[in-house]
């Protein structure tokens, strides 16, 4: 199968793969799926995690033990012929940058979602409303990962908020940084997109809205915002963003 799988890669996909990481709760996957209304992408409405377990050969080079992942996804799924790349959402991705970068030898896109810590933190799981998605620590580990390539060749990053309040420039920054078109289904991509069902989905696909920022403002979160901004890393890194 992965024979088969790299045949169909080969054939298929002229342009670098793209892959979308970040902390969680940050619109990675929204970002998926509006990169999959465009013409040219084939976006994985599922999390491979192609690079969660990486080993080393005896030159260093990166071997990511679940490619297989990939190649089984090609071969499974209906491409349409306008495609001409592929496009992979798993937030671990954001702690695997290095091994992405060795194991494409450099031929890749990388996008980074990053969205206010303390909006991030209120966020509550789906199949637990009694708790919390993410930590204030996995909100630090991650961003603080993301910002080592912040001014990588091959890594854009992209704030929530921008997506959410400013949509057109922010789809229009994307696109020149993966030399597409800002096209008509970009623009639209609510009414295109190929991804509406996904794991950090609460409902299905929505479109935009303003009244998931700011809402650690309210002073019944007060507690518990003070949980990344009593952190000293969490405090600057938060600056460091644009946060504070």
């Amino acid at each position: 199968m992965i024979i088969l799988g790299k045949r169909v890669e080969k054939r298929r996909f002229t342009e670098p793969p793209i892959f979308i990481g970040g902390c969680a709760r940050t619109g990675t996957t929204l970002l998926l799926s509006i990169l999959s209304s465009h013409n040219d992408i084939h976006c994985f409405s599922k999390e491979l995690g192609l690079f969660d377990k990486v080993l080393k050969d005896k030159s260093g080079n990166s071997i990511p033990t679940r490619i297989d992942r990939l190649y089984t996804q090609l071969l499974i799924n209906k491409i349409p012929d306008s495609v001409n790349r592929w496009c992979e959402k798993s937030p671990s991705n954001i702690q695997w940058l290095d091994d992405i970068d060795n194991y494409f030898k450099g031929d890749f896109r990388f996008i980074q979602t990053i969205r206010d810590g303390r909006d991030v933190i209120l966020s509550k799981h789906p199949k637990d409303e009694a708790r919390y998605w993410v930590s204030p620590e996995r909100w630090i580990s991650d961003v603080s990962e993301g910002m080592k390539y912040i001014n990588h060749p091959k890594v854009l990053t992209i704030k929530y908020e921008e997506l959410i309040l400013d949509f057109e420039a922010a789809a229009a920054k994307i696109c020149s940084f993966l030399n597409i078109s800002l096209s008509k289904e970009i623009l639209n991509w609510h009414e295109n997109t190929t991804v509406t069902e996904n794991i950090a989905l609460f409902s299905s696909i929505q479109l935009l809205h303003k009244s998931s920022i700011s809402k650690w403002k309210d002073p019944k979160y007060k507690e518990r915002v003070e949980e990344l901004t009593g952190n000293p890393k969490g405090k600057e890194l938060l600056k460091q963003c644009g946060y504070d």
